[in-house]
């Protein structure tokens, strides 16, 4: 299933700018940022942070105010959580002999895609926040009233929440790094595969390396 996000208006192909989700959670950690919004200093956590959430503020559109505070209190929600279970997750990592920090399960979270469009009915509807979870989707209106669009995801059936900043809370974004072994990174590169050689150029190739 494909979910545009960061826009305001769906594009013709949605592939453009989507993430594509299935049966496993949309974690920080699914897919590496992109090259430029990684920090110059690696093995910073504060500013992988600091970077994680300049990325994501970025796709929040302009004059968006309470979608980029919502993103700033769900990151000081994970710290919140980190420093609780700290050490209980540094006592989960001693076998790895400090290649681990607990500051690394941060990554485990959800994923947050700002201006998110849930598809519904060979449709798509918008929403401040989007999530998926593996299972559904989880659609929040960062708004201190009720809004259309909020209205328009609960006749859909959509699980929708309608929040301020100030009220992210662990109810509805529990820790979820009891369902990895292991932590991963979302500041990391993809390594591309190795270009296929057609058998013929294939053997061009060896036929004059026998020649040289």
């Amino acid at each position: 299933m494909l979910i545009p996000f960061g826009v305001d208006r769906v594009p013709r192909d949605p592939r453009l700018r989507c993430v594509e989700v299935g049966n496993a959670p949309l974690r920080l950690s699914s897919e590496p940022v992109p090259a430029d919004a990684m920090p110059p200093a690696t093995g910073d956590h504060v500013a992988r942070v600091a970077a994680a959430v300049a990325w994501l503020g970025s796709q929040c559109g302009d004059y968006a105010p309470l979608r980029r505070q919502f993103i700033a209190a769900y990151f000081c929600l994970l710290a919140e959580q980190i420093e609780v279970h700290r050490e209980a997750l540094a006592e989960r990592l001693k076998p790895y002999d400090g290649l681990f920090a607990p500051e690394d399960f941060l990554w485990s979270a959800l994923r947050p895609l700002p201006r998110g469009w849930v598809p519904v009915g060979g449709m798509f509807l918008p929403a401040d926040v989007v999530f998926w979870d593996g299972e559904r989707v989880m659609a929040i209106e960062v708004a201190a009233r009720d809004t259309d669009r909020q209205r328009a995801l609960q006749a859909a059936g959509v699980m929708v929440w309608r929040m301020l900043p100030d009220a992210v809370g662990a109810e509805l974004f529990p820790p979820r790094w009891g369902e990895q072994m292991l932590p991963s990174s979302p500041f990391r590169r993809d390594i591309p595969s190795p270009p296929v050689i057609a058998r013929s150029e294939a053997t061009k190739q060896s036929r004059s390396g026998y020649a040289s």
